[in-house]
């Protein structure tokens, strides 16, 4: 299937989603899905094969596209929002993180912290039970962006904010926008266990 429900409204797009998925199931059919549309592919999909500029970037589950991204280009284009990722120079301590690496956090990770890194609010954009609170953060050479969800009940004060996050919560790159880390190569076969 080529695109098959980018020219449906939102409402119907989520219904087909769920019919699609269903049939298939029910089936018990192998299908191939192509789609723009992440969130499409992240509800639908047993595997997925995220593509840029017609290379395999990550072959992987859904899960583990979301938890364990490859490289910069899947942390970015998988998850909404997606991963925050903040060059190494714009923390306060870098540590032992590669020069030119990044570190990518996850919006939902990030909590507010006095004892965390310093930060100005920006933007507050309100999506019903939560919001998304837009930062900058680092040194005024290097100001980064960073969004962070937070329950919309939570009143944000104009300033004094801190983010942090657990060490558990990143994913590191290096400069050449590979993870660090990664639990799964680039091009690793899914396992069909």
């Amino acid at each position: 299937m080529d695109e098959p429900l980018s020219n449906l409204d939102a409402k119907l797009r989520a219904e087909m989603r769920v019919e699609i998925r269903a049939l298939q199931q029910r089936l018990g059919l192998t299908m191939v899905y192509v789609t723009h549309d992440q969130v499409e592919a992240m509800t639908m999909a047993d595997h997925i094969v995220v593509m840029n500029q017609g290379r395999v970037q990550q072959v992987a589950s859904p899960r583990d596209l979301y938890e364990n991204p490859a490289n910069t280009f899947v942390a970015r284009f998988i998850g909404t929002p997606p991963m925050n990722l903040i060059p190494v120079a714009c923390l306060a301590e870098p540590g032992a993180l590669p020069e030119g690496g990044m570190v990518g956090i996850r919006p939902e990770d990030i909590v507010l912290d006095p004892k965390g890194l310093p930060a100005r609010l920006v933007g507050v954009e309100y999506l019903g039970a939560d919001q998304l609170a837009a930062f900058e953060i680092g040194p005024d050479d290097h100001r980064v962006r960073v969004l962070v969800r937070v329950p919309a009940r939570h009143a944000l004060p104009a300033d004094g904010h801190a983010l942090a996050w657990p060490d558990s919560a990143e994913h590191v790159f290096g400069p050449d926008g590979l993870r660090l880390s990664a639990l799964l190569s680039p091009l690793k076969e899914p396992s069909h266990a």
